[in-house]
């Protein structure tokens, strides 16, 4: 009984960290356990010159999809969260410029392992949106793009 009791309170305690209220998220906390990865989905390919991309990422998706999104290649480099590229070479980061409590504003940088680092400042909010899931409604955090600004630099910045 006693295992049952600490295991209920461990699974309520992990599931109320996740419990979203729909009139005021704070995006801060949130920020810091979203993967780099998900803004390069945001920014466009070098050679592309529309962006962003995608404009509303399911972050609940994000966190349970380990293959994408291999939160164990994810670390705190000073402000920085940051990954290598797929291939182990480059890197993929980001560090929070401002947030007041509902919307943050990021600067990513991406690197392929060579002499290009691109940086783009990337305001979003992140809020909760219902959708339809083989008839059952589901409910999930979602990050939104409200801006993007797009800098190429010539050198890795540190």
């Amino acid at each position: 009984m006693t295992k049952f009791l600490a295991l209920l309170m461990v699974t309520t305690c992990v599931s109320a960290s996740f419990v979203v209220n729909d009139s005021e998220i704070e995006t801060s906390l949130v920020v810091e356990r979203i993967h780099p990865k998900v803004f390069d989905l945001v920014t466009s390919w070098d050679s592309d010159t529309e962006q962003p991309v995608v404009t509303e990422i399911n972050l609940d998706a994000v966190m349970k999809n380990r293959n994408q999104f291999d939160f164990s290649l994810v670390r705190k480099n000073g402000d920085w969260t940051e990954c290598t590229g797929d291939d182990g070479r480059g890197f993929r980061r980001f560090k929070i410029i401002k947030s007041d409590g509902k919307a943050s504003l990021i600067e990513f940088q991406r690197n392929a392992d060579g002499t290009l680092t691109t940086a783009s400042f990337i305001e979003f909010v992140v809020d909760t949106k219902r959708f339809q899931v083989d008839g059952k409604t589901r409910r999930v955090q979602v990050l939104r793009v409200i801006s993007i600004e797009a800098r190429e630099q010539g050198h890795r910045t540190e």
